[in-house]
């Protein structure tokens, strides 16, 4: 078994007055939400192409996110921050999380909610202890030996995952992911060197910059 955890931002701008599409899901329809996504940035002032890790999604890998871009998103997120109207304890990492990637096939995406500090509960399960996903909705999980078995079990009225998982049980090898961690663990701590990068040439003057948008402290 050869697991991986893909690192994803999520980057929205959906407020620049481009109307969306009716026709849901978006990964059934992954064309028109292209379209959507790709003229809603542009309006935002992005000035390089972004390309979706899932086509119609609005996840995008760290490595494919351009310097120009990624130094948007991070003036962005932490605009409202560094002008006061919030503190630090009230913001929170770049939205996305992390792509469950087992035997080459991406098997759960980051839900509503999820973020890059999402890498805290991914190491807890690899060490075998219980953790609390942020984003919703969540999978009931259990430890089973050396094993991870996640349920994806949702009833009628109950929110939905998105995009909706291969399987409805997940079974995982424990060792495994935490190999996965710790790979992504190091793409992370590159991620974060860029984000020094642009920390220092914006001025935008954030301690520890990577605590914040990466690893939540």
């Amino acid at each position: 078994m050869t697991i991986e955890l893909i690192p994803v931002i999520e980057i929205g701008y959906n407020n620049q007055g481009v109307t969306a599409p009716e026709k849901y899901p978006y990964w059934i329809n992954p064309e028109i939400w292209n379209q959507y996504h790709e003229e809603s940035y542009r309006k935002a002032g992005f000035k390089d192409k972004l390309i979706p890790y899932l086509d119609g999604s609005s996840f995008y890998k760290l490595a494919d996110i351009t310097d120009n871009n990624l130094t948007k998103l991070t003036i962005d997120h932490t605009q409202e921050m560094r002008d006061g109207k919030y503190e630090r304890q009230q913001a929170c990492a770049f939205f996305g999380g992390y792509v469950l990637q087992v035997n080459g096939v991406d098997q759960f995406f980051p839900q509503c909610c999820g973020t890059l500090s999402d890498i805290n509960y991914w190491e807890r399960l690899s060490n075998g202890q219980n953790a609390y996903y942020e984003g919703h909705p969540a999978p009931f999980m259990k430890f089973d030996g050396n094993n991870i078995v996640f349920d994806f079990t949702v009833h009628e009225f109950e929110e939905q995952f998105e995009p909706t998982p291969k399987e409805t049980t997940l079974t995982i090898d424990k060792l495994e992911l935490n190999k996965a961690v710790d790979r992504v663990k190091k793409e992370l701590i590159t991620f974060q060197l860029r984000l020094e990068r642009i920390n220092e040439t914006q001025k935008l003057g954030i301690e520890n910059i990577g605590g914040l948008l990466i690893w939540d402290n």
